[in-house]
């Protein structure tokens, strides 16, 4: 209950700010969704992200405490994944990022789940077609290939049987794709708008104002903080728990090479990071003195409330 009071305290400025958050490009499958979606800058949509947001944040919980990634349970993940939403009025809006990280998070915890387990080809195979089906809402989560290629390697014996199974389940939704677009005369148009129209080195949207350098920086400073707590994740952790901390080091560096071909890049493409920012820094919370930890995470929720209300002022 106290995360479904926080998701809406953190989305309230939507609810009286109804502008039309920017949106990046979604492909095939976000495009299809969009269709029976509330329109962008309406309650209705608002609301509906934050619900998402909110499942997202109860996942995130469960796999911290399924994997004991902190020294105690704890509501923090979800409750950073929540706050960090509010780094930017884009994130409000239901979006092909949005819809994209379930599913970055169900490949998690599928590799997760392989671990000392003998025979895992169906978990490998889900591991692939989750990860196609998210680049198929945004094309930048096809780099999540390199993290479950080399993420599998962290927690199993090297076996290049179970590498073509991750292969052949991330080209399986795009196999049924191809042939629903070959079907209906489509497929030189689908692959003109839905992959090379995705695929620019280094292009990004232009700048939208002073909002955006807030959002970067708040982002930029959570994955520094991130960064360079390896040794606070790791130590005299056990070894299951060591190995997953570098899992998400690779989610991490694989979202890193999506900046350098995705076209159009805005803001909004930072919300990838998020998940895994939020399992971090609620690593670092839990182990701060408990007044500066709820005096710092006052200070961004009221900042972040304060940030987005000041349109209301005319500010």
């Amino acid at each position: 209950m106290f995360l479904v009071i926080y998701a809406l305290l953190i989305w309230s400025p939507s609810f009286f700010i109804l502008d039309e958050a920017i949106s990046s490009d979604g492909t095939f499958l976000f495009d299809t969704l969009a269709a029976y979606l509330p329109t962008t800058g309406t309650l209705a949509n608002s609301l509906l992200a934050a619900f998402l947001a909110l499942i997202q944040a109860i996942m995130l919980n469960v796999m911290t405490s399924r994997y004991r990634l902190t020294e105690e349970i704890t509501l923090l993940p979800g409750l950073f994944y929540l706050l960090f939403m509010g780094f930017s009025g884009s994130f409000y809006a239901v979006n092909p990022l949005l819809i994209a990280n379930f599913f970055l998070l169900f490949a998690i915890i599928e590799l997760v789940e392989t671990y000392k387990e003998y025979s895992s080809a169906d978990r490998i195979f889900n591991i692939g077609l989750f990860i196609g089906v998210a680049s198929l809402c945004y094309f930048s989560y096809i780099v999540f290939l390199v993290f479950a290629w080399i993420g599998i390697g962290i927690l199993r014996a090297i076996r290049w049987k179970e590498r073509l199974i991750l292969l052949f389940g991330f080209l399986s939704p795009y196999f049924l794709v191809f042939t629903y677009q070959f079907w209906n005369d489509n497929l030189s148009l689908f692959i003109a708008q839905e992959i090379e129209n995705n695929l620019h080195l280094f292009s990004y949207a232009p700048y939208q104002g002073y909002t955006d350098l807030i959002t970067l920086g708040l982002v930029l400073s959570m994955l520094v903080i991130a960064v360079f707590s390896y040794k606070l994740y790791t130590y005299k952790k056990k070894i299951k728990i060591q190995k997953i901390i570098d899992l998400l080091y690779w989610v991490l560096a694989a979202s890193a090479l999506s900046i350098l071909f995705q076209s159009q890049i805005n803001v909004q493409h930072f919300q990838m990071l998020l998940p895994i920012l939020a399992i971090f820094v609620s690593i670092n919370f839990v182990n701060m003195s408990r007044q500066w930890s709820e005096m710092l995470h006052m200070l961004l929720f009221a900042g972040i409330l304060i940030w987005h209300y000041l349109p209301l002022l005319n500010i």
